[in-house]
């Protein structure tokens, strides 16, 4: 029975990772990208074409100017005028005029006698062959009949070479890093051997006796493999007197997979120090990049586990670096900040919440408490009084926090647009002057001549000015006013501000920043307690931020320049981007 592998746990992906810093898949593949491309540079190195075929080329030209020296040297002194060879009666019948009386022929005691000077200049083999005495087609069908001297010539000098000994000579013949190097060479010259292994010793010899005299180059070149199985260059050149071919000279010289290789074997040091300088820097590239975005999966992993265990995690600073590692770096520590504001501001929000829900309910239980023991109708009428006052209070904190717990949602899912808010606070102060009752502060608002407009999202910001316009009313005295006014941006600040002001008690200097708290409820003596929740200034001021603008509070004084002077009331001011 068979079944999947289960899906590893984070605190095992965690493991994991810190298990393998050093040498993660990022450095893998940081390394293999760098070697890449020595690597096939290396390859295509070792098939040196170009290089062999100039070499080939060179070699070339040596032994054909060889090739021809001999020639010209052994039709001066070689040739055997007066060896005249009959020629069969057949032949004559079958050719008619256009054979000669006798066959042409090189004196072996000439060509032996030249052969014995020393040939400074050239280094290589040298066989001499006489003329074919036949009329076949082909000419020369086996070389071996035809030769006369077959010389190895060597330039003065002695190499001296140690030799392994006996015992070892069966370990010459084994499995070595000689034999897997020289058949990794091989590999790259199998095509040219392969066409050189077809090109033969007679072609070439036929292949010159066809040949113009008058040519540049005379002869016939190829290259070929001898009967050791080396790669060599050679021409063969034929001995004319006037018209007539009395023999062929053919040069060869080899050494050409010799050169090759040393060629091959001085590239691998440049290689190595080119393949130390891709691990070096592959190395700092994984310290420069791959370790840097390990610690900082390992420190997410952290954070992960942490927030799990109400714990703490530090993500690693590269702020420092200007480039997008510090980017991420920054970018990851904000996040993490945010997550953990977020996670205290839920705590702080759930504190809160528990301590505003159980006043109420403990004056709810202590009044249901007492009811029991009123003894007359009045003081039964003033605790129920108190029951439903609090259930309304409750009622009203309930729906605030509800409100408060989904507004960074609602903030975030809702689309920005552009907003008229001078016709939105219109709509919102005709509204309060339509609902108006005896006794409370009426709202007015001050209709600007243009326009002013601001991105954003109008159910937001009216939620806003409903707020503070709320707030204004309930610190009012009865019968006061709420002023509402909307100015628009100048050509210095592009600024838009809606200012909210009552003729109330004002705020206490020391708390003109602590009324935007959730939950604040202080109020002076005189106002009414238990009408607000003490969140809607909270939430106007998390609305404004979100619309990238601010909100804050001061006093109408009577007196500007003393700020603990008599004040005349409270002014609120929504400064928002304009459009």
């Amino acid at each position: 029975m068979t079944g999947e592998r289960p899906a590893p746990q984070s605190g095992e992906l965690g493991r994991r990772r810190r298990a393998r810093v050093a040498f993660s898949r990022l450095t893998v593949t940081i390394v293999l990208a760098n070697l890449i491309g020595l690597v096939i540079l290396l390859l295509g190195s070792f098939a040196l074409t170009n290089y062999r075929d100039g070499l080939i080329e060179a070699k070339l030209e040596g032994v054909r100017a060889q090739a021809q020296i001999i020639a010209d040297v052994l039709a001066q002194v070689a040739i055997d005028e007066t060896s005249c060879q009959p020629v069969e009666e057949a032949d004559v019948e079958r050719l008619g005029e256009e054979v000669a009386l006798c066959s042409l022929a090189l004196n072996q005691t000439d060509v032996r006698e030249v052969f014995n000077r020393v040939w400074d200049s050239f280094e290589g083999r040298v066989r001499i062959f006489n003329a074919p005495q036949t009329f076949e087609n082909p000419p020369v069908s086996d070389a071996s009949i035809l030769l006369i001297e077959d010389i190895v010539l060597r330039q003065d000098r002695i190499e001296a070479e140690s030799l392994p000994p006996l015992e070892d000579q069966d370990k010459r013949n084994a499995f070595t890093l000689d034999t897997v190097w020289q058949g990794f060479i091989n590999f790259f010259s199998s095509d040219y051997h392969d066409h050189a292994a077809l090109r033969r010793l007679e072609d070439e010899l036929n292949e010159a006796l066809d040949s113009s005299p008058f040519a540049e180059d005379r002869g016939a070149a190829s290259v070929r493999i001898d009967e050791e199985g080396q790669l060599v260059v050679s021409v063969t050149v034929p001995i004319r007197r006037v018209q007539a071919i009395y023999g062929l000279v053919t040069a060869e010289s080899g050494g050409i997979d010799e050169l090759v290789e040393r060629a091959r074997l001085s590239i691998l040091p440049f290689f190595g120090l080119a393949m130390a300088a891709a691990i070096l820097s592959s190395l700092l590239l994984t310290a420069m990049i791959a370790q840097p975005i390990r610690q900082h999966a390992i420190a997410a992993d952290k954070v992960r586990e942490g927030i799990a265990a109400a714990g703490r995690a530090r993500i690693p600073d590269f702020t420092n670096r200007k480039d997008e590692i510090g980017e991420l770096s920054g970018s990851l520590k904000s996040m993490t900040q945010a997550i953990y504001a977020r996670i205290d501001a839920i705590e702080s929000f759930a504190a809160d919440v528990s301590h505003e829900l159980k006043n109420p309910l403990t004056s709810i239980r202590s009044a249901a408490e007492t009811l029991q023991i009123a003894k007359t109708p009045e003081q039964q009428q003033k605790l129920l009084g108190v029951i439903q006052k609090d259930v309304a209070r409750m009622d009203r904190l309930i729906t605030d926090i509800s409100n408060a717990s989904r507004l960074d949602a609602e903030l975030a899912r809702e689309s920005r647009e552009v907003v008229d808010l001078v016709q939105l606070i219109k709509d919102i102060t005709l509204v309060y002057d339509q609902t108006s009752k005896d006794g409370e502060a009426s709202v007015v608002f001050s209709d600007p001549i243009q326009g002013v407009y601001v991105l954003g999202n109008a159910a937001a910001l009216g939620q806003v000015a409903r707020n503070l316009i709320d707030n204004a009313r309930s610190f009012s005295p009865p019968g006061g006013e709420v002023r509402v006014r909307v100015e628009a941006p100048t050509q210095r600040l592009s600024i838009a501000r809606l200012i909210v002001e009552d003729d109330g008690p004002g705020v206490p200097p020391d708390n003109l920043e602590s009324i935007f708290q959730r939950f604040y409820t202080k109020r002076p003596t005189g106002t009414s307690f238990g009408n607000n929740s003490g969140l809607g200034l909270a939430i106007s001021r998390q609305i404004i931020e979100s619309h990238g603008g601010r909100i804050y509070a001061e006093n109408r004084l009577e007196n500007p320049d003393d700020l603990n002077g008599l004040r005349r009331g409270a002014r609120f001011i929504v400064e928002l981007p304009a459009d």
